[in-house]
């Protein structure tokens, strides 16, 4: 039988996406359910394959265990084998696989039972007359004149067919086929024809129960096909997925009037329980009616934790995109109340012996009075959540997160002790690759460096329940060293420093931050403190956890340093900084892959070797000598000092000097929209002042007109900044697009022009202006030629 595997395509090409989204840009997300929560839904007990109920801003929950179960192919393989006497796994290659074989025809015909091959060739002959498209860009196929046969055939053998096993599946095949054939009424009334008499049902009536519950849809009546799927959902594992997504696809929401048709508080809490799993539901006032109505009905703790999950979506972070921004914020406004009136719930259902299982509702009731800030109820729930038996692992991770959030929450300084209880509770999460346990790890270390900074941890109770980014530091003095464990702290946050598993690869998250920008905004003296910290000889063993946390170390803190300080043209402390890198470092990739130019070479030739190549060491160590012969006023090393800042630039050839990444028009396109007009990486700024020393020391006319271009150079690349700045919001019409182009080629001409009318009146029959006319295009036009 051909299987449809809707779910399981969209997840396999999604997981693909999010690779690739990696691949391309470094940070998350790796897991497409992702928003901030750090509620784990899998605490509680559900069936199988109903992972993906859980809250998700898709249209089903991502789970890959869920979609890889095939109850239907299991428990129908097991009922032929059982009948016809046979091996299971022979029963499930004729039905489920591609190389199906006659083994179970043939074994049957032997044990004299011809009905049931002339059923099983009967059953293949309506699956291979109608082959429904499986994905929208397939057709599908239907033989309408063999299935009216069949429809006829099937019918009557329902009807004359003494075999019990046989009958129930005859029948099943009419209620289908007549469905098939767009005839819902005659769906019905085959139904209560063909099956319900039935003394003793199988799965077999529950699949006709489900045709029949999708006729009832067709035939308009909502009510009550919310009833028959949910009762559907509620006794059939093997159809449980198709009575939700029944539903889920026509957006069929809870009704009233399906209670209607209900015969016990067990139905109606079906009623309940599948409705409140339906997007854009709130679903806790049904499951209260759920746990009052059938407090064993399997979905309780599911719908309990969907809806703590759902609460963290409205009231954490930043707004996703949404159509409807205004019910999105009054959903935020109304989540505090919601998580209060949560919190009674699980409290109230952890003393409630019917439901069993206290350790998930003490567990529940524990983070909802943290996200409350109610810390010393938190604490009280989860001693009592621990005491308790725990049913899954996922119990017992739920535990860890909220006891490391609720150690910092009530920690009032940092000591020793703190510390070394901490950071074996950060080791711990950070190994995972779930996102809830990375967001709990993320949120713990930007709690714990705001400690380290003397910035309170979180606002006024009546503030927004995850207010916790206060940027202002306490008024006493913050000591160095806890500057330097606060910078640790927020470097083992990040997507750079997650750990790799053992397929190799680092699955990083939303909330893993961006060590590289940290690297870069950090406060050139922390980052001394850092490596002072990270390479003492006696650090304590606190430290050298953290320091493994954070990914750093001593080495590579010194290169990010060198940077820094080569950025800001300090290249006598840069050069301090790099003698303490190793020199392997530098033979090793990525400087061996991206520095094979000469960082003083401008093109035209401007007599530099454009294959010498140097180590950053040695490139600052040459930058401070020529610094010095400048300030004696040597001409010479004021050009080369020019040549050198910029190349070590965005435009020029040796830009992992500054920058450990680079991307082709990134000042074009960055994310979100900065102007990077005063940043001296792209600009060359600072170069151009060295070209313009050169210009007033010399009096070598070819050396002043290597200087003049490469002032025109650094004022291209602030050109460039300025056009992308210019051009970023400008509509894409053709009109629109010439006129921004002429504008842009006369400013182009008005920022190059000053360097460029030099070079033409004072050194036009210089050696160099003339490689410049052969080589550069701009100046060429410039000057007519």
């Amino acid at each position: 039988m051909k299987e449809i595997l809707s779910n399981k395509l969209f997840k396999h090409s999604a997981r693909t996406i999010a690779v690739l989204i990696l691949l391309a840009c470094a940070g998350g997300p790796a897991d497409l359910n992702e928003f901030t929560s750090y509620f784990l839904p899998e605490t509680a007990t559900a069936q199988a394959g109903d992972g993906r109920y859980h809250f998700t801003q898709q249209f089903l929950y991502l789970d890959d265990y869920s979609d890889t179960l095939r109850p239907e192919q299991d428990i129908n393989s097991q009922a032929w084998a059982k009948y016809a006497g046979v091996d299971e796994t022979i029963a499930y290659n004729y039905f489920y696989t591609e190389s199906a074989n006659n083994t179970l025809p043939n074994r049957l015909m032997l044990k004299g039972n011809k009905a049931a091959v002339n059923y099983l060739q009967l059953a293949k002959s309506i699956e291979k007359s109608y082959q429904p498209s499986v994905y929208s860009w397939e057709e599908g196929s239907k033989d309408s004149l063999v299935l009216a046969e069949a429809f006829t055939k099937t019918q009557q053998l329902a009807r004359s067919t003494t075999d019990p096993f046989l009958k129930e599946r005859y029948g099943f095949q009419a209620v289908k086929l007549a469905m098939i054939l767009e005839q819902p009424d005659n769906c019905v009334k085959l139904y209560d024809e063909l099956i319900k008499p039935l003394k003793s049902k199988t799965f077999i009536s529950d699949w006709a129960f489900s045709r029949k519950a999708g006729a009832t849809m067709a035939l308009g009546d909502t009510a009550k096909a919310l009833y028959e799927f949910a009762q559907l959902f509620d006794r059939c594992p093997s159809r449980r997925r198709e009575a939700d997504l029944s539903l889920r696809i026509k957006g069929v929401r809870f009704q009233e009037k399906a209670l209607d048709c209900c015969q016990n508080n067990a139905e109606k809490a079906a009623v309940y329980a599948l409705s409140a799993i339906q997007p854009l539901e709130d679903g806790l006032p049904m499951l209260k009616k759920v746990t009052e109505l059938n407090p064993k009905n399997a979905l309780i703790e599911l719908i309990t934790a969907r809806e703590i999950n759902k609460n963290e979506y409205y009231a954490n972070g930043e707004m996703p995109y949404v159509e409807d921004t205004l019910a999105y914020e009054k959903r935020r406004e109304e989540s505090k109340s919601y998580f209060e009136q949560l919190g009674d719930f699980c409290v109230e259902n952890a003393s409630n012996k019917a439901l069993g299982n206290p350790s998930f509702w003490y567990t529940s009731a524990s983070y909802v009075a943290y996200v409350n800030k109610d810390y010393k109820k938190s604490e009280e729930y989860l001693t009592q959540a621990k005491a308790a038996p725990a049913p899954n692992d996922y119990l017992k991770q739920q535990m860890d997160i909220q006891e490391v959030l609720l150690l910092i929450a009530q920690q009032e300084g940092i000591t020793p002790e703190f510390e070394g209880k901490v950071i074996g509770m950060l080791e711990k999460l950070n190994k995972s690759e779930n996102f809830r346990i990375v967001n709990a790890y993320t949120r713990a270390c930007g709690l714990l460096a705001r400690m380290y900074r003397g910035q309170p941890t979180e606002e006024k109770k009546s503030g927004g329940w995850w207010s916790s980014c206060s940027s202002k530091s306490s008024s006493g003095e913050v000591s160095a060293t806890h500057l330097a464990k606060a910078f640790l702290l927020e470097a083992a946050a990040s997507w750079q420093s997650r750990p790799v598993n053992a397929d190799g690869y680092a699955p990083a998250f939303a909330t893993n931050s961006d060590r590289y920008a940290l690297e870069d905004s950090t406060p050139i003296e922390t980052l001394r403190e850092a490596i002072s910290y990270a390479k003492q000889p006696q650090l304590d063993d606190f430290g050298k956890r953290l320091v493994g946390l954070s990914g750093l170390n001593a080495d590579y803190l010194n290169v990010v340093l060198g940077r820094r300080l080569l950025g800001e043209h300090q290249y006598a402390q840069a050069t301090e900084a790099w003698k303490n890198v190793s020199p392997k470092t530098w033979t090793d990739s990525p400087f061996s892959d991206y520095l094979t130019e000469n960082p003083f070479y401008i093109k035209p030739d401007n007599g530099q070797s454009p294959s010498q190549t140097l180590t950053p060491a040695a490139f600052a160590a040459r930058m401070v000598q020529l610094e010095t012969q400048m300030n004696a006023g040597n001409a010479q090393a004021a050009y080369l000092l020019g040549c050198g800042a910029y190349n070590m630039g965005y435009f020029g050839n040796s830009w992992l000097l500054l920058n450990r990444q680079r991307s082709s028009s990134e000042y074009e396109y960055t994310y979100p929209p900065r102007d990077l007009t005063g940043v001296d990486y792209y600009t060359s700024a600072k170069a151009k002042t060295y070209f313009e020393k050169a210009l007033q020391l010399t009096k070598d006319p070819e050396l002043a007109a290597k200087a003049a271009f490469g002032a025109s150079l650094c004022e291209a690349s602030a050109f460039y900044v300025f056009k992308a700045n210019e051009g970023r919001d400008l509509c894409y019409d053709e009109a629109t697009q010439v006129a921004f182009k002429k504008r842009m080629d006369e400013e182009q001409k008005k920022r190059l022009g000053k360097y460029f009318v030099l070079l033409r009146r004072n050194y036009a029959n210089s050696a160099y202006t003339k490689e410049i006319i052969e080589e550069c295009s701009t100046y060429r036009d410039f000057v007519g030629q």
